[in-house]
């Protein structure tokens, strides 16, 4: 039984979502999209908003490189239930290697709580030749 409480106030948890126009880009091409934040089941204080592009490489599953896309730093109470949605506007560096079986990259997008607890989003992003 209390597990079962426990999951459902975890699914209330406030939560962030990065949706984009596009799921594959150029190196140099601007992404556009919006970052969602959904408020939960309580009021909860937000601290920072931060995205970064991470690039991997998956066959030995370590970060090869991390490039901060943006931090927002706030002061503002997420009402419970309370969606947000912001505009979302990055240009890829010109240098980037294109996707492959090994070099992957990701758009990590954190919402950082009053609490220091955070709530995060993670979407892959192909970078074409």
């Amino acid at each position: 039984m209390l597990k079962k409480c426990l999951e459902l106030m975890q699914r209330r948890a406030p939560s962030i979502r990065l949706e984009l126009n596009q799921a594959s880009y150029h190196a140099g091409d601007k992404i556009e999209g919006h970052i969602q934040i959904l408020g939960g089941w309580r009021d909860q204080d937000l601290n920072r908003l931060d995205c970064d592009l991470v690039i991997k490489n998956s066959a030995t599953d370590k970060i090869v490189n991390i490039k901060n896309v943006i931090s927002i730093f706030m002061s503002k109470q997420l009402k419970s239930n309370e969606q947000i949605e912001k505009p979302f506007t990055f240009r890829l560096p010109e240098e980037l290697e294109p996707s492959s079986g090994t070099l992957i990259y990701e758009l990590q997008t954190k919402l950082v709580f009053a609490n220091e607890k955070c709530a995060r989003n993670d979407r892959q992003v192909r970078i074409l030749e």
